[in-house]
C-alpha cells in the first residue's frame, strides 16, 4: 500500500526532533569542552605549584640552618590545611571520573578523552598533595634541627618529660 505525502504536522514533528537531537548533541560537545578546558587548568595550575613546592623543598633541605621557618609553629598546619584540600579535590575527581565512565551519553573517544583528562588531573593533583607534604616536613626537620633541645640525651625519664612540658 503507497502512503500519501507526509502531513505537515509529522514534518514539523521530524524537524523538532532533529533540532532537539542537534541542540543535545551541541550541548554535549560544549560540555565535554568545558570540562577538558578545567581539568587542563587543574592540572597546569598542580604541575606549576609542585615544581615550586619542589624547589622550596630543596632550598630547606641545603639551606643554612640560621633561623627557624615556622617559629609560631602555625606554618605547617597552614601547609596540612592545603594537603587535606588537595585530598578532597582528589577524592572528587575520582568520584567525577567515575561518572564519566559509568554515562551513557559519553562512547568512544569522548568517553575516553574525558576519562584521560580526568586521570591525569587526579596524578597532578596527588603530586602536588606529594610535595605539600615534603615542604611540611621540610620546614618541620629544619625547625628540630634549631631546636635548643635538639640532640640532648637523658638517662632520666621523669627529666625528660620535665623539659619537653608533658
Amino acid at each position: 500500500m503507497v502512503r500519501a505525502c507526509a502531513t505537515p504536522k509529522e514534518v514539523r514533528g521530524f524537524c523538532e526532533f532533529v533540532s532537539a537531537e542537534t541542540t543535545k548533541s551541541l550541548s554535549l560537545l560544549k560540555d565535554i569542552e568545558t570540562t577538558v578546558f578545567w581539568l587542563s587548568l587543574i592540572q597546569r595550575h598542580a604541575d606549576t605549584n609542585c615544581g615550586f613546592a619542589t624547589k622550596v623543598v630543596d632550598a630547606i633541605k641545603v639551606c643554612e640552618r640560621a633561623n627557624p621557618i615556622d617559629p609560631e609553629g602555625m606554618l605547617g598546619d597552614t601547609i596540612e590545611g592545603v594537603e587535606n584540600g588537595l585530598n578532597d579535590l582528589y577524592h572528587a575527581l575520582i568520584a567525577k571520573r567515575e561518572a564519566a565512565r559509568r554515562a551513557a551519553e559519553l562512547d568512544g573517544p569522548d568517553k575516553e578523552l574525558i576519562v584521560d583528562e580526568y586521570t591525569t588531573a587526579i596524578e597532578a593533583v596527588a603530586d602536588l598533595h606529594n610535595a605539600m607534604h615534603d615542604l611540611r616536613w621540610a620546614v618541620m626537620e629544619h625547625d628540630a634541627d634549631l631546636d635548643e633541645g635538639a640532640g640532648k640525651t637523658y638517662t632520666d625519664v621523669d627529666k625528660m618529660f620535665a623539659d619537653s612540658g608533658l
